[in-house]
């Protein structure tokens, strides 16, 4: 069984086709097509059934390609290996965070990190929980901050913060004068919501209204907290969110308080799992942890009106 074999036949399974697997491996389809061949004679079995012009993986192909993807797990590790070799020390650390982080607790990070290193560049990919966590996995990011997630092989998690959901409130909002907000008092309110397809930050939200048998207006949904909370800052609704971007919105009038029943999050530092932390990630990611329990605690001083 040669290696060639291997990638054609991971290819196609991969991309569903020989056509799509020739543009993959940037070969002719006659060529996939005889790679395929010799493997089926390598291993005395059927991997496809051909009807039409489509294939069709038989069983024992399942099988096999279970076998191929553990071995390809240990190449794709090293490739990541390599892509973070490349890229330090050139001097670029590359971040992909939720919004609410990268608007939350990156600011400030950052700049310190450039007066204290002035050469090195800082990129930062603002995505949701899936795309966060594929950066990091495929090497395209030297850190990642999302949700707490299950373990995934290739990617490294460290705590960063426990965090309180809060109530947003436009200003001069009937509850505004409470000192906090029980799901109660939400009834009958114009509540922006998360989408189905929301990010991780919303889970829980939806099920505390639908336990407590409150109803709520909601004519407006968005997939980000951090959109949540501009529509708040619009007057276009009340809401229920993470708190780190409180800070930033209470300064455009928004109002913060405390939500009740309390809901929280865990949040999370994620790397590639490929070796040593380079010593400039580690200062960068310890910067990180400070600054998002100092935004923690700006945001619950804000929510008991401090």
């Amino acid at each position: 069984m040669r290696m060639r074999q291997v990638e054609a036949f991971r290819a196609v399974m991969v991309s569903g086709g020989v056509t799509a697997a020739a543009q993959m491996l940037n070969v002719s389809q006659p060529a996939v097509s005889r790679l395929i061949a010799d493997l089926e004679r390598e291993v005395g079995f059927a991997l496809f059934e051909r009807r039409g012009g489509r294939v069709i993986p038989t069983g024992q192909a399942q099988a096999l390609y279970e076998a191929v993807q553990r071995s390809f797990t240990g190449l794709d590790l090293l490739d990541q290996a390599a892509r973070r070799i490349r890229a330090h020390p050139v001097g670029t650390i590359r971040v992909a965070a939720l919004a609410a982080l990268a608007a939350g607790v990156l600011p400030p990070v950052i700049a310190a990190f450039q007066a204290r290193y002035p050469d090195i560049r800082v990129t930062v990919e603002s995505l949701g929980q899936r795309g966060v966590l594929d950066r990091v996995f495929l090497g395209q990011a030297d850190l990642g901050l999302a949700v707490v997630a299950p373990p995934r092989v290739g990617v490294a998690s460290a705590p960063l913060a426990e965090a309180e959901y809060v109530c947003l409130l436009p200003a001069g909002h009937r509850l505004a004068l409470q000192d906090a907000v029980e799901v109660g008092d939400l009834a009958g309110e114009t509540f922006i919501g998360p989408m189905h397809e929301a990010d991780a930050l919303w889970f829980g939200i939806d099920e505390v209204l639908s336990r407590s048998g409150v109803a709520v207006e909601r004519r407006l949904e968005t997939q980000h907290s951090f959109a949540a909370y501009a529509f708040v800052e619009a007057g276009l609704g009340v809401t229920v969110a993470e708190p780190f971007s409180a800070p930033l919105f209470h300064r455009l009038g928004v109002v913060v308080r405390p939500f009740r029943p309390a809901l929280s999050v865990g949040f999370a530092l994620f790397e590639p799992e490929i070796g040593p932390t380079p010593p400039v990630i580690a200062e960068f990611r310890a910067a990180v942890l400070t600054a998002a329990a100092a935004r923690l605690a700006k945001a619950q001083a804000l929510a008991r009106g401090a």
